[in-house]
């Protein structure tokens, strides 16, 4: 495999993405469960998926065939659990490179026969999964995360993936691990892959640990992605506020992957009610009106699904949008006293008479001016954003701003700033 041949792939899956709609694969775990693999297969490790990449190479091969003979451009490497708190449940943590490598060569052999049969070009997706430890909960480290996804990537990288898609997150510090890892990786071994996030959002609307969906857009675009989306824990139904979302303010493509609908226990087990051609006119549907570029399934998805998602997205293109991002940063909204045209602010800690650290407002490059201290008295003119407050802590201010009668109150925020938390 040479540095030419993937970077020919790597420019046509961007080109792709940019002018048609790009159809991936559906679910992996469901596919391999159902040939009935061994403990022996697992090397004793029972439900450890990755190690099939090693031990039986024709199973995941024998997936991977199934969802590109049904039309699809693209298929994710069987890696999904290769990476620092999954395999370390395993104590298996220092195979995540070689289980990342075998899964993607799996895909790329895989990949290359079928292009190799009609010319036309299929792709592999490196999956790098979530794990099982969050780190904003303190369950794992962020930098032992961070290196173990960075070994994840690779991997991933060394056996030929196209990109890598960072999937299925549901701590916005676990993704941004994840992420960062990625690069660390790809500028480790000088190459340049798309780089994909795509989160899971519970029933609730947020992520698992309640994060929104303009919140973890704002934190993610400026990690240099270069598409976003959502897949599993919903159907596609549950999905739809959060795409328009995504639509409105994201300035990079968006994806969308959904399960087959919410799964139903049964005696037999889960199952996921939605049937190919309700996928099927749910991916048209956020085609047209959201503009993804690609699209596929998860869990509950056979190739089946995928057939007729093909079969309906073929040829169409994503339609066009006007995103107008949300302002994340904060700014001066009032003239400094040195005349100087609004800069950005930062906050700077100042000690308060008892000794108490609070938060004070200056202009960045105002040379320490105060811009703005809150009224003495209530009649007096209120700031235009309250929490420009000179040398008030967060508690003084929000109580400040409760006192104020209902007519005359100031406005929370101004329209660039964010709201700080409420006192506790």
């Amino acid at each position: 495999m040479t540095a030419a041949g993937t970077g020919t792939r790597v420019a046509a899956l961007r080109e792709a993405l940019a002018t048609r709609v790009v159809v991936a694969d559906g679910a992996m775990g469901t596919m391999l469960q159902e040939q009935n693999p061994t403990l022996d297969d697992f090397q004793q490790l029972e439900g450890c998926n990755e190690v099939l990449n090693v031990t039986r190479p024709d199973i995941v091969r024998s997936v991977h065939r199934e969802y590109f003979a049904a039309g699809v451009d693209c298929v994710e490497t069987n890696t999904f659990g290769a990476n620092l708190s999954a395999l370390g449940e395993y104590d298996i943590a220092g195979r995540i490179h070689e289980l990342s490598e075998a899964g993607a060569r799996i895909a790329r052999e895989t990949a290359d026969e079928f292009t190799a049969e009609d010319g036309r070009q299929r792709w592999v997706l490196g999956s790098m999964g979530p794990g099982t430890k969050l780190p904003t909960l303190g369950h794992v480290g962020y930098g032992a995360l961070r290196d173990g996804f960075a070994q994840n990537a690779e991997g991933l990288v060394a056996g030929g993936a196209d990109a890598l898609l960072v999937e299925t997150t549901q701590d916005l510090l676990q993704t941004k691990a994840a992420l960062v890892g990625a690069r660390r990786a790809m500028d480790a071994l000088g190459v340049r892959l798309p780089l994909i996030c795509s989160l899971a959002f519970e029933t609730t609307g947020t992520m698992l640990l309640g994060s929104e969906i303009g919140a973890a857009l704002t934190a993610l675009e400026p990690l240099g992605i270069d598409m976003i989306g959502l897949n599993c824990s919903t159907g596609p139904a549950e999905m739809t506020e959060h795409l328009r979302h995504l639509a409105r303010h994201a300035r990079i493509p968006l994806m969308c992957m959904p399960n087959a609908g919410l799964p139903v226990l049964t005696a037999d087990g889960a199952y996921f009610p939605l049937s190919p051609p309700e996928l099927a006119d749910a991916q048209e549907t956020f085609v047209r009106e959201y503009g993804l570029s690609l699209v596929g399934g998860c869990c509950g998805t056979t190739p089946e699904h995928l057939r007729q998602v093909v079969e309906r997205v073929r040829e169409l293109s994503p339609t066009q949008r006007d995103p107008r991002p949300e302002p994340g940063r904060r700014r001066c909204t009032s003239r400094c006293r040195s005349g100087r045209t609004p800069r950005i602010w930062r906050s700077v800690s100042a000690p308060t008479p008892t000794g108490r650290r609070s938060s004070a407002r200056r202009c960045w490059r105002g040379a320490g001016t105060t811009v703005w201290r809150w009224p003495a008295s209530r009649s007096a003119r209120a700031p235009t954003c309250w929490i420009c407050a000179w040398t008030m802590s967060a508690a003084t201010v929000w109580r400040t701003w409760r006192s104020w009668p209902a007519a005359s109150r100031p406005r929370r925020h101004c329209r660039s700033c964010w709201t700080p938390p409420r006192s506790t």
